[in-house]
């Protein structure tokens, strides 16, 4: 009986330390499956973000559709159905991974309250990670819809670009430090099928204005209807650093071009050469309330259209 006595001790021993450990595995679990719960509660705030940015994003589909309504000519409205026709798919695929996604985590998160019927860790912590991949995906679908859509909106097509430069201490900070010394503008053009153009700026400078003065440079681009075009380029261009205070005292440079320089011949790649004023507006007469306002500066580019002959 001694003997049956000491080997139920042990036994008993054993089934204690094997209790020990099946509790400590699962507090771990419980840990985790609480981890996994708050997850699940950051997808599905992930997911009302994304509607919003939807509503968002159809409702300036709906204006790009006015805005094709509105328009004079065949081939504009055309054009601009292509474009909504393409956001509108888009957005219907975004829907669907959405709508895919919060089905998936809503499942998900009745499964890890029930009791003996929840997935294991690895298989959810799996299933997270790859809604997280597909939430990545889906973030930079939007970023390229908000581009376009910027663009789409901001085009000129009088010969005129109003350039809205926000957050300049920053932006200028990046090119004292090198990480981004020149910044292009939106697109604009001289007329519907007329010269491609956009705005180039060195807030630091560039050439002999560097860590002194502010650069702004006219830049060709390749478009789409240049080979009805006459070449080289030869409008006059006024840039201007406009006054945010009284509007009197807005700097501004007018140029012609040269027509033996390559900045002006018909592009080969998307842009040609910049143009323009290495020593624009020094950094002491441009950081004063008078232009920088609300850490933004606002330049202008005008093209004369006198004499310029439409396709």
């Amino acid at each position: 009986m001694e003997v049956q006595s000491l080997g139920m001790r042990r036994e008993l021993q054993e089934v204690t330390a094997e209790r020990d450990q099946l509790k400590q595995q699962v507090n771990a679990m419980s840990r985790e499956m609480g981890t996994m719960k708050t997850n699940f509660e950051k997808v599905l705030n992930s997911n009302k973000d994304l509607k919003l940015k939807m509503v968002s994003l159809t409702e300036r589909v709906i204006h790009l559709e006015k805005q094709s309504e509105g328009a004079a000519k065949k081939d504009v409205v055309e054009r601009h159905d292509r474009d909504v026709r393409t956001m509108q798919t888009s957005l219907t695929q975004v829907r669907a991974q959405v709508v895919q996604l919060e089905r998936l985590s809503l499942n998900e998160g009745r499964s890890g309250s029930g009791s003996g019927e929840s997935a294991s860790a690895p298989e959810l912590k799996r299933r997270i990670d790859m809604h997280d991949s597909q939430f990545a995906q889906i973030d930079v679908q939007m970023a390229e819809l908000d581009l376009r859509f910027q663009i789409l909106e901001t085009a000129s097509y009088d010969g005129t670009l109003m350039w809205k430069l926000r957050d300049y201490a920053r932006r200028k900070q990046d090119a004292v430090q090198g990480r981004t010394l020149s910044l292009y503008s939106q697109p604009f053009y001289t007329h519907r099928y007329g010269y491609k153009m956009c705005a180039r700026v060195y807030l630091n400078g560039d050439g002999m204005g560097k860590g002194s003065h502010m650069s702004l440079f006219f830049v060709v681009m390749r478009g789409e209807y240049d080979n009805l075009l006459p070449w080289p380029f030869q409008q006059k261009v006024t840039m201007t650093l406009l006054d945010q205070e009284t509007g009197q005292c807005n700097l501004s440079d007018s140029f012609r071009p040269d027509p033996t320089s390559s900045s002006f011949r018909k592009p080969t790649t998307d842009m040609n050469i910049a143009s323009g004023c290495p020593l624009f507006v020094s950094h002491a007469v441009l950081e004063t309330p008078k232009y920088v306002k609300d850490d933004t500066i606002m330049i202008k580019f005008q093209v004369d259209l006198t004499n310029l002959n439409h396709p």
